[in-house]
């Protein structure tokens, strides 16, 4: 087993005016020790999404690093896998997630659980020339640019998420057909994050099914109506992959969609969710 490295000199190139920043200084395929992980932690926390550039990042070392932030687990039919068998899965898989291979909107992962992923890392194996980029939103920023109405509004209420992946959603997003889970689960519409103290938007378009306690129409204006906001420049951030990008980000407080691409080009993104 490797011993633990000396101490490394972080320094964070922001990336985007909104969140993002790229992680400077330091080595993937050693141990961090304590003061590198505190810096690591405290990146995250402040910028919402960190990149890694320009390592070849193995299995155990994203693992490793993941592990910074949580545990690193996959849900699957119910079943907790262990990181070595999440990571492997998904890197078979070419895919980015459980939503197949199309466009995908802005969303957060798993928010039809009581207990959503804290956070998400991809590691880039195979890119396609163009399109499938990865793009950002701050949901923080969006609920803090919206009138102090709707803030007050929403501040009130909460959303029923669930995981039917089928149907018009299907239709809509061009997810491929999945199976249909009884996953279903009522958080806040705007919660506040328990790090920051800052209210996050929690409505995705492909899983936020009603407002609790709202007609079936108003429902569905106020979902359109809140995520609005989500899609401004000033509150995200693109990012166009390249071979051995890492990113990790902060599943509660920035939503993340995918640009189009030509699907007979391989795109490998190796998952890893943290819980």
């Amino acid at each position: 087993m490797a011993s633990a490295s000396a101490t490394q000199t972080v320094s964070f190139r922001p990336l985007g005016r909104a969140l993002g920043a790229e992680v400077q200084g330091i080595d993937m395929s050693v141990p961090f020790d304590d003061e590198t992980a505190t810096s690591l932690r405290e990146g995250f926390g402040k910028y919402g999404l960190l990149l890694v550039r320009g390592q070849k990042v193995s299995t155990a070392d994203q693992t490793r690093f993941a592990e910074l932030f949580g545990q690193v687990v996959i849900r699957e039919k119910n079943v907790v896998a262990n990181a070595e068998a999440t990571a492997q899965h998904v890197s078979n898989t070419r895919k980015d997630g459980i939503l197949g291979l199309g466009e995908l909107d802005f969303h957060m992962d798993q928010l039809f659980h009581a207990k959503p992923l804290l956070g998400l890392i991809l590691y880039g194996i195979e890119i396609p020339p163009s399109g499938g980029d990865t793009k950002f939103s701050n949901s923080c920023a969006a609920y803090e640019s919206m009138p102090a109405a709707l803030r007050s509004r929403v501040d009130t209420l909460e959303c029923r998420h669930a995981y039917t992946f089928a149907g018009e959603l299907a239709q809509d997003w061009n997810i491929d057909s999945a199976e249909v889970q009884p996953l279903s689960a009522v958080h806040p519409m705007a919660p506040v994050h328990p790090l920051s103290g800052r209210r996050a938007l929690w409505v995705n378009k492909m899983t936020t099914v009603e407002v609790v306690g709202l007609a079936k129409d108003e429902s569905a204006a106020l979902m359109k109506e809140v995520r609005s906001y989500l899609y401004p420049d000033e509150v995200t951030y693109t990012h166009k992959w390249q071979v051995d990008d890492l990113l990790v980000w902060d599943n509660r407080a920035l939503m993340h969609a995918r640009t189009p691409f030509d699907q007979s080009v391989p795109r490998t993104l190796r998952r890893s969710p943290i819980l």
